[in-house]
């Protein structure tokens, strides 16, 4: 089990799962599509949507701590409404900089976001993981 400020996330065999402190939960698995794969691809993943997939949701939660609260997007969904779409833009565009960040490399041109920090903070988290 990960454990973050707001959450946990279990890897489970087909994806993960989101679990908030108020006892609600939200599940994620990877999408056998191509243009999943293309993001998994150009975000370094070379073609493992699973891991994309886990350390998407990551990303998610690792973004909501950065501005110290939790993820708008899975928060809403695991409380049975749909983020707006603002909502659903921006942190979807956070989460796949950070992802990028993590695995290629790739500086983002995004202020408000300590990158650096968020990196180390997602990279360390995915290690207690992998342990």
């Amino acid at each position: 089990m990960i454990e973050l400020r707001f959450c946990s996330v279990d890897w489970t065999p087909g994806g993960c799962v989101s679990h908030f402190r108020d006892g609600r939960s939200y599940g994620a698995h990877p999408h056998d599509l191509p243009h999943y794969h293309a993001i998994a691809h150009r975000l370094g993943y070379e073609g493992d949507i699973l891991r994309y997939c886990r350390e998407h949701e990551v990303a998610h939660h690792v973004i909501g701590e950065a501005f110290d609260q939790p993820s708008a997007v899975l928060w809403a969904l695991a409380h049975g409404a749909e983020p707006s779409a603002f909502d659903a833009a921006a942190e979807e565009s956070l989460a796949m900089n950070l992802q990028a960040f993590a695995r290629t490399n790739q500086v983002p041109f995004v202020a408000g976001v300590d990158w650096s920090r968020s990196r180390s903070r997602f990279l360390a988290v995915l290690e207690k993981a992998d342990a």
